[in-house]
């Protein structure tokens, strides 16, 4: 009975995630084609093929489906992961070469970067005439900041950081932004690639001692 009760629990679970996924996924289609304001709870739920109800039921409203969109988007997961239990984030740390941890970092960045601008993109507009909305994007640039701690932490290796901590995060905080890299990519027709190769050389000229 009691492998009965944990396969069958086992098994809603997976079946909740592939519903939360199901749900996040059509989410950000119709977020990024149609717009924020213009896309409907319902036409989230046809799309993922599931009740309104369902969507209510796993994110509440649509602002709180908007963040956690956001969250597992920057993760790269269903759920949102720290920044030190990422893969990606742990190789970065554990590279003794500095130009390497720069290449590391960099090509980490970028991959955030490809996968949530879009969104925050949508988000911006939407934020910008929705003022809970705006708090909420309020909410997640602050929790982008704290996570700079992080960051600078993770850069630093053995050798330290070039400049002071707190000088370290601020200038992470810039070079990481979704809109310094739309700024490259979109005004200046840059390459993912060139920016990739950019942001690694600002890591060691301005962070990375």
């Amino acid at each position: 009975m009691t492998v009965k009760r944990s396969y069958s629990s086992a098994k809603r679970d997976a079946q909740a995630r592939a519903t939360r996924r199901s749900i996040l996924d059509a989410a950000r289609d119709l977020f990024v084609t149609t717009g924020y304001t213009a896309t409907t709870i319902q036409a989230i739920a046809e799309r993922a093929g599931v009740a309104v109800q369902t969507v209510y039921a796993v994110f509440g409203n649509k602002r709180e489906l908007l963040r956690q969109l956001i969250e597992s988007t920057i993760a790269g997961a269903d759920e949102p992961v720290e920044m030190t239990n990422r893969p990606e984030a742990q190789a970065v740390a554990a590279e003794p070469d500095p130009r390497r941890r720069a290449e590391l970092d960099a090509a980490l960045a970028r991959s955030i970067m490809e996968r949530v601008a879009p969104i925050l993109r949508v988000t911006a507009e939407a934020a910008a005439s929705d003022p809970e909305l705006a708090a909420m994007m309020h909410a997640v640039k602050m929790a982008r900041r704290e996570e700079m701690v992080t960051a600078a932490a993770m850069l630093a290796g053995a050798d330290g950081l070039r400049t002071t901590q707190e000088e370290a995060e601020a200038t992470l905080y810039v070079l990481y932004s979704p809109h310094v890299a739309d700024m490259l990519i979109g005004d200046y027709g840059w390459s993912p690639e060139r920016y990739e190769k950019w942001l690694s050389r600002m890591l060691l000229q301005s962070v990375i001692q």
